[in-house]
């Protein structure tokens, strides 16, 4: 299983608009590929504006096809302008 671990720093007054955003993009992602076990993003609690979006696929494969694909892409692009800085981390499970 591949593990990825993304930090979100949003612009100053976005928090809203990114959190409806996210509440509408997420599920219909987790629909359209069958390959993620987990894709959920939640709130920092004690750094303002800062999201962590944690995401589990079954393999390669399966992340792969969630990266190429056109609603990733498009959601991505409606996303970015209310994103001041992202940090993707990608693991590999160990237990």
């Amino acid at each position: 299983m591949i593990l990825v671990v993304a930090t979100v720093r949003l612009h100053s007054g976005r928090a809203a608009e990114y959190e409806t955003a996210v509440g509408e993009i997420m599920p219909r992602v987790r629909d359209a590929n069958p390959g993620i076990v987990f894709y959920h993003a939640g709130k920092c609690r004690d750094e303002a504006d800062t999201y962590r979006v944690i995401e589990a696929y079954a393999d390669q494969e399966a992340m792969d096809r969630h990266i190429g694909s056109e609603s990733l892409q498009q959601s991505l692009a409606g996303l970015m302008p209310m994103i001041a800085d992202i940090d993707i981390r990608i693991h590999d499970t160990v237990a």
